[in-house]
């Protein structure tokens, strides 16, 4: 299995908003619903237009099969349902963790789920660290998490 990853074109928008519905994908934000296409087109956008925003598709065996993005200093991520535990994600995110720091990224952010203890797992696994637990509605709802880049 070869991992790679590639800079996001228009072409792109609308595998990632398939992979960004899928219902696996959807339990991992902070907004579940389905989001439609304009929405999705607004958004995808504005991050593109934004020189500080970055992101990536990931490939398996140059199939497309997930996507990666840095928005305002906060990773995110997503593989296509049947791709996940399979090492791609770790491979990508080494992938990105290059890139990211080719950019000048020092740190980055992400939020986990509570509800999510895989997730956490992987994001520990591939040096995320847990800095503040979040509240939403006076009870504990995610972790927010940091990554320390390594210097090149």
């Amino acid at each position: 299995m070869k991992v790679s990853i590639r800079k996001v074109s228009k072409n792109d928008w609308r595998f990632i908003l398939k992979l960004r519905n899928q219902e696996s994908s959807r339990l991992s934000f902070h907004d579940t619903s389905t989001i439609d296409w304009n929405t999705h087109v607004s958004y995808m956008t504005k991050i593109t237009s934004n020189a500080t925003d970055h992101h990536w598709i990931v490939m398996s065996d140059n199939k497309d099969v997930g996507y990666i993005k840095i928005v305002n200093n906060v990773f995110g991520s997503n593989l296509l349902d049947g791709y996940r535990r399979k090492g791609i994600g770790s491979a990508a995110y080494k992938l990105v963790f290059e890139e990211a720091k080719k950019l000048g990224f020092k740190k980055l952010t992400a939020e986990v789920k509570i509800e999510r203890p895989i997730p956490l797992t992987f994001e520990e696994k591939t040096g995320w660290k847990k800095i503040k637990l979040i509240y939403k509605n006076k009870k504990p709802y995610s972790y927010k998490i940091e990554k320390t880049l390594d210097i090149l």
